[in-house]
Order: C-alpha cells, then sequence, then structure tokens
C-alpha cells in the first residue's frame, strides 16, 4: 500500500510540474536544461536602434529620411561615480557643492543594501549598484531625425508619438533560448515618478523586441561602417544616400580603424559618412536646415547657434560629448544632463590631442557600425516576440503589469533628507508576449534584444538596478 502511494505521489508531482511548465511560472527547472542568466545592463554593449516595426509604418521605408521621423533623444548611461564619491577630486565644484543635485534620485548613488536589504554582499562587490540609466527626452529629436515638425522653440510637437530606442546582440552562445532555459525578462525598477517637476505623469510604455531586429539604422540596404570613410577622396568608392555617404562595396571587413597618421579624425564621423561640415551641404541636411529655419522664432535660432548640440551645428545630431568636459562645466550642466550626446557615434573613438581637449576620453575604441553582431552581414530582418509594460502611475503595483515585488528604502541623501525609494521587480514570461511580428516561431534563435520607449510627453528616466534575461525558478 505503501509503495502505491508513494507512486500516485510521484505521478502528482509530475503533473504539478508539467502544468507549470506549460503556463511559463515553472517552480522547479528541468535538471536537463542548463540554467544561463544573460545580463543586458551593460551600456556598452547597446547601440541606437532602427526604427521598430509593427507600431511605426516609417519602419517599411528605405532610403527615405522620414524613416527617422519620429525618433527622439534616448541616452543610455551609468553614472561615472566621479561626480558621487564625497571628496571626489575629478567633479566641478559646482556639482560637488550641489547637494540637492547629489540627492536627485536618478542621479544620486545606489547602494546595494537599498535594493537587497539583508542580502550579503559578495566578496570584493561594491556596495554602490551601477544602474543602467535610460533618459528619454520625447520632445527632441534624436540622430539622424529630419522631422521639421517642431515649436517655435524647436521641440518637437506630438511627443507622446515618438520613441527612441536602443538595440544590441545577445552572444551567439546564447542565442537559444529553449536550450539556455531562458525564460523571464527581470528586472529591479526604481519608480520613474519621483520627481513632480518632470511633468511625465501620464506615462507612456516600454517595449522588449526579442528575435529578429534590423540593424540597417539608416535604412538604405547598405552596411554603414566608419572605418569605410574613404580617406583618398575616391569617389568611385562612395555610393551616395539621403543619409549620407557609405562604401559602394558592402565585402567582409576587419571591424578597425586604419592607423595611419591622421587617420582616426578623417574616418571617426558617425554612421552617416559625413562630417558636420559635409552635412551642411547634404541635400537632405540642408533641406532639413532651411526649412527648420522658417519655422523657428528668431530668438530660438539665435540660441541655436551658440548651441554646439543644435541642428545649426550638427545637422544629423549625431556628435558625440564626454561627459566631463568644458562647455558642460561653463553652462554648469546637471549630471544627467552631461550624459545626452554621451551615445553620438560621430567623434566618440579620437585620441585627446585630435579632440583638442585633455578632458576628452573616447566613448569607444573601435569603429560604430551597423553589423552590432559582427558576423560581417547587414541584418535587415524584422521577426521578434514584443512585449509591452506600462510606465504609469497607477500601474505600479505589484500583482499587476508584471510586477512581483517591490523594496521601498528609507535613504539618508546627501542633502540631509530622507528620501523613500521605491523600487519595483518585473518578471516578464517570454510566453506572455503582446504580438509577434514577422514570422517568428519558437525560442530556438532569439540574436538580438531591442528595447525602446514612446508614448511618454514628458521627459522620464528609467533606473534599472538590475536587467536580465533569466530561466525558470
Amino acid at each position: 500500500m505503501n509503495r502505491i502511494i508513494s507512486i500516485l505521489l510521484a505521478l502528482a508531482l509530475i503533473g504539478v510540474l508539467a502544468s507549470c511548465s506549460d503556463s511559463g511560472n515553472s517552480i522547479i527547472d528541468d535538471p536537463e536544461i542548463p540554467q544561463t542568466t544573460i545580463d543586458l545592463s551593460d551600456p556598452s554593449a547597446w547601440t541606437l536602434a532602427s526604427t521598430p516595426a509593427g507600431l511605426f509604418p516609417e519602419a517599411s521605408l528605405s532610403n527615405n529620411v522620414d524613416y527617422g521621423k519620429n525618433r527622439a533623444l534616448l541616452a543610455w548611461y551609468t553614472i561615472d561615480r566621479l561626480f558621487t564619491q564625497r571628496n571626489s577630486s575629478y567633479a566641478p565644484d559646482y556639482i560637488k557643492n550641489d547637494l540637492d543635485g547629489l540627492s536627485y534620485p536618478y542621479a544620486r548613488e545606489v547602494a546595494f543594501n537599498e535594493v537587497y536589504p539583508g542580502r550579503e554582499l559578495e566578496y570584493g562587490k561594491s556596495s554602490v549598484i551601477q544602474t543602467l540609466n535610460l533618459s528619454f527626452y520625447p520632445r527632441e529629436r534624436g540622430p539622424y531625425n529630419l522631422d521639421i515638425n517642431v515649436d517655435p522653440e524647436g521641440y518637437l510637437l506630438y511627443p507622446e508619438r515618438r520613441w527612441g530606442g536602443i538595440m544590441r546582440p545577445i552572444d551567439i552562445a546564447n542565442t537559444n533560448f529553449e536550450q539556455a532555459g531562458i525564460k523571464y525578462i527581470q528586472f529591479w525598477l526604481l519608480d520613474p515618478f519621483m520627481d513632480p517637476e518632470l511633468d511625465n505623469h501620464d506615462g507612456g510604455y516600454l517595449f522588449f523586441n526579442l528575435g529578429e531586429v534590423s540593424e540597417d539604422v539608416l535604412k538604405d540596404g547598405h552596411k554603414s561602417y566608419e572605418f569605410g570613410s574613404l580617406l583618398n577622396g575616391d569617389a568611385a568608392d562612395a555610393l551616395q544616400t539621403v543619409w549620407g555617404k557609405v562604401h559602394a562595396k558592402d565585402e567582409l571587413q576587419t571591424y578597425a580603424f586604419d592607423n595611419s597618421s591622421g587617420a582616426i579624425i578623417l574616418q571617426d564621423i558617425g554612421l552617416d559618412g559625413l562630417t558636420n561640415q559635409e552635412e551642411f551641404t547634404h541635400p537632405s541636411y540642408a533641406n532639413y536646415l532651411n526649412e527648420l529655419r522658417s519655422v523657428l522664432s528668431g530668438s530660438t535660432f539665435i540660441a541655436m547657434l551658440d548651441d554646439p548640440f543644435s541642428p545649426f551645428n550638427d545637422p544629423a545630431g549625431d556628435d558625440y560629448a564626454y561627459y566631463r568636459n568644458a562647455y558642460y562645466d561653463y553652462m554648469r550642466f546637471a549630471i544627467i544632463g552631461r550624459y545626452k550626446h554621451y551615445n553620438g557615434t560621430d567623434g566618440n573613438s579620437l585620441s585627446k590631442s585630435d579632440a583638442n581637449s585633455q578632458l576628452y576620453m573616447q566613448g569607444r575604441s573601435d569603429p560604430d557600425v551597423e553589423d552590432i553582431n559582427y558576423d560581417n552581414t547587414l541584418n535587415e530582418a524584422e521577426r521578434f516576440f514584443q512585449y509591452r509594460i506600462a510606465i504609469h502611475p497607477d500601474s505600479m503595483q505589484v500583482g499587476r503589469n508584471y510586477i512581483t515585488a517591490k523594496q521601498e528604502a528609507n535613504v539618508h541623501t546627501r542633502n540631509g533628507g530622507n528620501q523613500v525609494a521605491t523600487w519595483y521587480q518585473f518578471t516578464i514570461p517570454l510566453n506572455q508576449y503582446e504580438r509577434k511580428v514577422g514570422s517568428i516561431s519558437g525560442f530556438s534563435s532569439i540574436r538580438y534584444v531591442r528595447i525602446f520607449m514612446t508614448g511618454f510627453k514628458g521627459i522620464t528616466h528609467l533606473r534599472f538596478a538590475t536587467l536580465e534575461l533569466t530561466p525558470g525558478d
């Protein structure tokens, strides 16, 4: 009798596990499936996203500047502790003395025990979490956006229709999520509505695309790569597009700059293949500037002439700016504002002498290229599972909107105050996608991730303590 009962219990347990697995919320993992966690929190692994298919009809356009017309400015970064450490010798004095700024919820240091109270810190790990930050500016144009639907002050109209996004490849060893046991998107996110002055309380949406996403950021069917810039000015090797200039030959390349003297400054010019001076005379940018000038107020135009990041100094909007530079010091930028252009591709790989600044540091040492997984081909497919997360004040509740946990912490801030910081854990089962775009089936070949924000009317900062693709628990 005992043996029969044992067998029945075992069969019941197998049934429970099978049921949990079907629902995407398995409690006990299959021991035959290796457990892999993919960390997505390193900002250097992400690049400017292509226009997402499905939500934005212009994603179907090619060699047409309207392809980028709704791209707003999105910055992705971690905050260098040179700004936030006590007694930092590298931070400008006005930042060191701005205790309110150092207490700002989206710029201040985040302690490990703020998110994980009671958890023992691993040996050798920092007690400060280097968060991944996404700062979305829906009223400011993103790179290669030539839309003139702006107000007299130069801000984009219809900000809730705009989007800003990033994308990255999945390591080739882990693209088969079924074999790797990947079942969830999981992250800890700081409450995005802690600053009432941002006027973002209407909220918006955060989207994830998993599968195949186009690498063709400046969509024209050609692979743009900075080191393909024509050092000898040979027009026969240049192909003109609405975005700028690409190499006429898309042959296999070694992704490295020419190391001859003076070569990098000629090649590190962004994905459009044009220097700023060339952009002024290129038809697409020249037409854009002429039309933009007719929309702006006189005072806005004059102010833009003095702004190094305005279209009248950087027509494509792709210039790189290191977060510690003299212009930001002179203008007394707050910490977050210093990262607005840190992801630019034009001028992000220079030497200090080429940049003519001792404060300059590279954003990356390799050329920017549309082949983001370095397989020597340009992926143009849009086939993915899409996940939508509501970022609204009334959606931030455990048990709703994929929120599975909440952690509140009383934070003693640098200005002597106390701040209640609320962190939310999101756990999104991969089999609960909102929709499929294109002919994708199953999770055996997930080569890319794209994240984008849209639907927001005001500036919004998303601060991630973690961002991972995880196995079942």
